[in-house]
């Protein structure tokens, strides 16, 4: 038997068996191709959008995703392929600290 293995956000990895598993035909939400896993930003909720590995949730120009949950004036774009990102993370942006 081989286990799926498509990673459930904020879950782990699927344990079924690959060739009967609700996930086999599962696709990327941003470009289509087979999805690896769910988008594991949070906000309000977990996004959960199937991903493939090439691709991943909306980095807003102020470093976060954008918030997920109610407020939709707060919701990203959505999903794009990781080269195509415009905004770095919070965590990846130089800071200036007062002298």
């Amino acid at each position: 038997m081989t286990q799926c293995g498509f990673i459930k956000a904020w879950v782990g990895a699927c344990q079924a068996d690959k060739s009967t598993c609700e996930h086999k035909d599962v696709k990327c939400s941003s470009c289509g191709l087979p999805a690896t896993h769910e988008c594991h930003e949070t906000g309000s909720f977990i996004c959960g959008a199937p991903l493939c590995s090439d691709c991943e949730h909306v980095v807003f120009y102020d470093g976060t995703n954008g918030g997920v949950g109610f407020n939709e004036r707060l919701f990203s774009t959505g999903h794009v392929k990781k080269s195509e990102q415009k905004h770095k993370p919070w965590y990846m942006r130089e800071t200036k600290y007062p002298a």
